[in-house]
């Protein structure tokens, strides 16, 4: 009897282990990721280009490139890379954008050729964005009154959440965003079935919170996009695998349908939202920057 309460004990202790193991193994990684992407320049894509940098609030400097408009445009448009890329990544947006804007895309921390130990994934990212902001107030060649921003991903999480801490970006094209935090670590263990996956999830939540004292349920677009009060153009893939389309859905839902635009690209992956449909996707960013900038 004793041997068999024993065994019992052990294979318990075993699963608690794998638990806290594979959750922790996870954490790390999902702050840790390896980096991904190239690091072409703008030159590669025609356009004159400037290094930039900055500091963020947590005393980082951050990488980027400022491409001035080709027609002298003294409006901005910040772009925003994915997870795990780089600002090198996102600049097949730039051509079509430059030809009446003036842009500046720049590496989150972590990411690139910023500095950083490890990614928030969104929340002390939304500093980042800030910073871009105090940085692009120091130029004498932009109209402070004209900043819009386009993001992937990631920085367009970052960039919804970010409103609520500045009234600086005039509208937002947010292109594959989360709407909480919470649902993509549960989307992480998705491997798990039904209920199996919440000592994972409950550990990754506890996790954030001891080592950066976040609260992982606070870092929602969702929350934030319902304070919004300037026009944002969701953009979604219908069968994105990463993030799925119900995100961009939630956001609408939760918004100010005078102010929000939901756009569902059919058949469209992850990220491939531009390439699958590129002439429509310029003429409906550009008008959309052109309407509200």
């Amino acid at each position: 009897m004793r041997k068999n309460v024993k065994m019992v004990l052990v294979t318990i202790g075993i699963i608690i282990a794998i638990i806290i193991g594979f959750s922790l193994f996870t954490f790390i990684l999902s702050i840790k990721p390896p980096k991904l992407g190239n690091y072409r320049t703008p030159i590669g894509f025609g356009l004159a280009y400037e290094n930039v940098s900055f500091k963020n609030s947590d005393g980082l400097t951050l990488k980027g490139f400022f491409i001035p408009a080709k027609n002298k445009s003294n409006a901005t448009i910040i772009v925003g890379h994915g997870y795990p890329f780089s600002k090198s990544d996102v600049l097949i947006f730039a051509p079509f954008l430059a030809k009446k804007y003036n842009l500046l895309f720049f590496d989150f921390r972590y990411f690139g050729e910023s500095q950083g130990k490890y990614t928030t994934v969104g929340w002390k990212e939304q500093e980042d964005v800030l910073a871009a902001l105090d940085y692009l107030k120091t130029r004498k060649d932009i109209d402070k009154s004209k900043i819009g921003a386009i993001g992937l991903s990631l920085s367009a999480s970052t960039f919804i959440m970010a409103t609520e801490k500045t009234s600086d970006i005039k509208a937002i094209v947010a292109d594959s965003p989360y709407s909480s935090l919470d649902k993509m670590i549960e989307r992480t263990y998705f491997i798990f079935p039904s209920i199996t996956k919440l000592p994972f999830v409950w550990l990754t939540k506890l996790y954030a919170k001891i080592f950066f004292n976040i609260d992982t349920k606070e870092i929602s677009p969702k929350k934030s996009i319902k304070e919004i009060k300037i026009p944002v153009l969701l953009i979604h893939g219908e069968k994105d695998s990463q993030i799925p389309v119900e995100n961009s859905k939630t956001l609408y839902e939760a918004s100010n349908k005078n102010l929000t635009e939901l756009w569902i690209i059919k058949d469209a992956d992850h990220g491939y939202s531009y390439a699958i449909n590129k002439k429509e996707y310029e003429k409906r960013v550009l008008d959309f920057f052109e309407k509200n900038l």
